[in-house]
């Protein structure tokens, strides 16, 4: 049974979309819809994280909450700076989707110099080299390649890259959280290679997105690329002013 908030925002995720709100409109209050939906502010606000996290709404400081866009069904909002974006795909979407993996391939590898450079480690370090086929909903929608240093964890169970949270587990072996993510993104096509992986075209149009994670000490201990299907994924950036 999905937790109560995720009830709520579904709720109001699907008045957007059969436009009882429309973009522009300014939606009923926390105190009231809290009294709407007979839940604390903090479930309602907790609701309201969600929809805001998924691009539906926005919040301007003394005004209220404002119906920003209505985005097509079964499209998600990539990489989108929430706190948590940077805690690994499974658990940034799992309070959406159902997230699954696919393993194609684990192997330690030395890291090279261009691995090592990402990683601020020797080249001749040994690595954990990882591709992942990721599911929302059991459709594949990326492939996720990561290069983990043997000396942060030394040892990854398949059945982790499979059926939980790779970064979950990495927080829990190491003791320290994760903290810091930085990433670029492109765009490009999907090769001959990584369409088939997806069952798509190739030529597909794709979201490339290559990044570093950090533990809270600043020890990298993360480079992944992930191959994003961009049909499935879109980006949202946020700026206020002075």
């Amino acid at each position: 049974m999905a937790a109560r908030y995720i009830d709520i925002k579904n709720s109001l995720k699907q008045a957007i979309l059969n436009n009882e709100y429309r973009v522009g409109d300014k939606i009923p209050s926390e105190r009231e819809l809290a009294l709407h939906y007979d839940v604390t502010r903090v479930t309602l606000q907790k609701a309201m994280h969600v929809l805001e996290q998924e691009g539906f709404i926005e919040r301007i400081h003394g005004k209220g909450m404002y119906v920003t866009k209505v985005i097509e069904d079964n499209v998600y909002l990539l990489n989108n700076g929430t706190s948590d974006s940077i805690l690994g795909f499974s658990r940034e979407f799992k309070n959406q989707v159902k997230v699954s993996s696919k393993l194609i391939t684990l192997n330690k590898i030395a890291a090279g110099e261009y691995i090592a450079a990402q990683l601020d480690i020797h080249a001749d370090a040994d690595i954990h080299y990882i591709r992942r086929i990721r599911l929302v909903d059991n459709v594949p929608v990326l492939i996720e390649d990561s290069y983990i240093p043997c000396a942060v964890i030394a040892s990854i169970p398949e059945a982790v890259l499979q059926k939980a949270s790779l970064y979950e587990y990495i927080e829990n072996k190491t003791g320290r959280k994760i903290k810091f993510y930085n990433s670029v993104i492109e765009a490009a096509l999907f090769d001959e290679t990584l369409s088939a992986l997806l069952n798509i075209e190739t030529g597909s149009p794709m979201l490339k997105v290559s990044g570093v994670t950090k533990l809270e000490d600043g020890k990298a201990f993360n480079y992944s690329i992930s191959f994003n299907r961009a049909d499935m994924f879109k980006i949202k950036n946020s700026w206020v002013g002075k």
